[in-house]
């Protein structure tokens, strides 16, 4: 396929450029996805104070849906570019850069598990 975008590499390096910067590109969209998530939970379950009033916004189904998003953001970018890296391992040689992407990804979800459990 012919790129058009006029973007040639300045290393002479053998990879392909565009897929690299989509990998990059999506594992940080989901990264940051899952931190403003993370930071969003933790912020809205730091205005529970226990009251009888917080018992529809702080209840035990808000609080795991609160834990267990970013984690399973983060794990759904994972698999994303674990088949992704996969399926392009076949096509282009940029496929290590998806395999890149997705373990970091995995990596990220363990630690926001281990930082969302109470």
């Amino acid at each position: 396929m012919t790129d058009l975008s006029g973007h040639r590499s300045r290393h002479g390096v053998d990879y392909d450029d565009h897929g690299v910067r989509d990998a990059v590109r999506a594992g940080l969209g989901f990264a940051a996805a899952g931190l403003l998530f993370l930071i969003t939970a933790s912020l809205w379950m730091s205005t529970c104070t226990g009251s009888t009033v917080d018992a529809l916004a702080c209840g035990a189904p808000q609080r795991a849906g609160a834990a267990a998003g970013a984690p399973l953001i983060l794990l759904a970018g994972a698999a994303w570019s674990l088949l992704r890296g996969a399926r392009v391992r076949r096509e282009a040689p940029a496929w290590w850069a998806w395999q890149g992407a997705g373990w970091t990804l995995l990596v990220l979800m363990a630690v926001s598990v281990v930082v969302a459990l109470p």
